[in-house]
């Protein structure tokens, strides 16, 4: 029996360690076997002298078809048109090589998600949050001074207060569709008001919303800079927490503990940070972005440290037209954890594969027997030279190759 598709002669980074040489081969859209073996298929691709590893995952963006950095377009700039838009972002994040990205947060994100599901449209399979979870003045409404029934009737957020609210919050962005709950658990950079240090929700408004999503076999993702409302977000059962540019060491500590992962979002913060003015992010934005990112180098260091498992997110929620970090060059959170975060190129891999794939519950990211093939081809090493991660030549999602070398423009 001849199998599907071979990849044979790779040099194989398998979502965990380097492993060598050695040939793939995929059935019906999964890896049945890595092995030295030179076996029979359909289709068979020679990556000779390549760098074979799992698809990217970027764990933590927002795919909301907006331009330029101020956020208020979320909530004034028609959704169909900002949809619309967005199909060509996951093209481009096809192209550089991801094959999962997990939405953190927009309402078109469940509808992208069905239409690359049915083949409608081409990019990587989307895990989306939909709508994401804010209390009254907190992070998810971005603007504070536009009347708050405006605030609710743009839709971006649900804006929710007090248990039995946030019990019908949750429920109701479920039955939206979405395939995981994120809520904001402190301030944050690009809202108008508030601090990224304040804590946002309670303790019992975070726990019921965590119940209800675990009721239906999910999890909570939450925005958290702030120490104490990471730890309050944390001690309520939250899976994932998402920056945290902020936190202590006895927090980092109870991260351990409680097994939730890190996603620092350094793309974000190099953007604002570097290009903020010129790309037209808010001003409080500008204003505030200078704390938290000092901060992140030293959380990262520890997180790695303590043994904190960390994933890869760019928190990229705007076309930003700059040479170093935009749509479709997300692999640069990558570089980021080693320039930044002090991770080793293996480290970082395994952040943008193996340990994503682990925290967001998909059946992809490490090159093994009954996985998903979902795989990438790269035109060079990226554990000798960690921007080739940028010079991807093939594509393969769902067992299909859905990017050739000829089409891939360096």
């Amino acid at each position: 029996m001849a199998f599907d598709i071979a990849l044979k002669n790779g040099n194989i980074f398998n979502g965990k360690e380097f492993i060598g040489k050695s040939n793939i081969y995929i059935n019906n859209g999964k890896i049945v076997k890595v092995s030295k073996e030179e076996l029979d298929a359909k289709q068979e691709i020679d990556a000779m002298d390549m760098f074979v590893m799992p698809g990217l995952i970027d764990a933590h963006m927002h795919i909301s078809g907006i331009k330029g950095g101020s956020l208020l377009k979320l909530m004034f700039e028609r959704p169909e048109y900002r949809t619309i838009r967005a199909t060509k972002w996951l093209e481009k994040l096809l192209l550089a090589g991801f094959t999962t990205v997990r939405d953190c947060g927009d309402p078109i994100s469940i509808s992208l998600a069905k239409a690359v599901k049915e083949g409608i449209i081409k990019g990587p399979n989307v895990i989306a949050a939909g709508r994401p979870i804010t209390q009254t003045f907190g992070h998810g409404e971005l603007s504070h001074d536009i009347p708050l029934e405006v605030s609710e009737t743009t839709g971006f957020s649900e804006i929710c207060d007090g248990t039995e609210s946030c019990i019908h919050a949750a429920r109701k962005v479920l039955r939206e569709g979405s395939d995981f709950i994120k809520i904001f658990a402190t301030g944050g950079v690009l809202s108008q008001r508030d601090k990224p240090e304040n804590p946002q929700l309670t303790y019992d408004e975070i726990k019921v919303i965590v119940n209800e999503a675990e009721k239906v076999g999910t999890y909570v993702a939450a925005h958290a800079h702030g120490d104490k409302g990471a730890r309050i977000a944390i001690e309520a059962g939250i899976k994932t927490l998402e920056h945290g540019t902020l936190l202590q060491d006895e927090t980092l500590k109870l991260m351990i503990e409680k097994k939730v992962t890190l996603t620092p979002t350094l793309s974000i913060q190099e953007v604002i940070y570097r290009h903020g003015k010129e790309i037209g992010v808010d001003e409080w934005g500008l204003e505030k972005i200078a704390m938290v990112r000092d901060s992140i180098s030293s959380v990262v260091k520890k997180a790695k440290d303590y043994g904190i498992t960390i994933i890869t997110g760019t928190d990229l929620g705007f076309e930003t037209g700059l040479e170093d970090i935009d749509i479709g060059k997300n692999w640069m959170e990558i570089v980021l954890l080693i320039e930044i975060g002090g991770l080793t190129p293996v480290e970082a891999l395994r952040a943008a594969t193996y340990n994503s794939s682990i925290a967001i519950n998909i059946n992809s990211g490490l090159i093994d027997s009954g996985k998903e093939a979902d795989l990438i081809i790269i035109n060079g090493n990226p554990l000798e030279d960690i921007k080739d991660i940028s010079k991807v030549s093939y594509v393969i999602k769902d067992g299909k190759i859905e990017v050739e070398e000829r089409k891939i423009k360096n």
